[in-house]
């Protein structure tokens, strides 16, 4: 089943257990990761802990207005199509939260500005968020 955002607001507030029970997932390790690429789905989905969690990996990720800096995961998972995104159709969400126990807020729908590809350390990404009919 594909990942829809037809009852998601840009600005609502939303748990892990929120989003499985709205896309049908099994369980919530489904979305438990960083970046999340719903299987046979044009959707790649950002979830970004602003200030991380002293044992979490230490990525440097800030939210600037409509603009997200973003590292990418050590692995560079989902790295190309990221980086292809406007070429394949893909789309690629933010879900963002300040703390590890707060709920992720959404955000919008991501445009690549820019990258700075790394294979021995994370990339770092610019994206800004797409505004209604651009």
């Amino acid at each position: 089943m594909p990942v829809t955002f037809t009852d998601i607001t840009v600005g609502g507030t939303y748990s892990r257990n929120d989003l499985v029970r709205l896309w049908a997932y099994a369980g919530v390790e489904a979305i438990s990761r960083g970046v999340v690429t719903p299987r046979e789905d044009n959707k790649i989905v950002l979830f970004v802990t602003l200030d991380k969690h002293p044992d979490a990996e230490q990525y440097e990720d800030e939210l600037v207005g409509s603009v997200l800096l973003w590292e990418g995961p050590n692995d560079h998972f989902a790295e190309d199509r990221m980086l292809a995104h406007r070429e394949t159709g893909d789309e690629v969400h933010l879900f963002y939260r300040q703390q590890p126990r707060d709920d992720f807020t959404y955000a919008g729908q991501l445009v690549l500005y820019c990258c700075q590809r790394h294979t021995d350390r994370p990339s770092r990404f610019v994206f800004r968020i797409r505004r209604s009919g651009v």
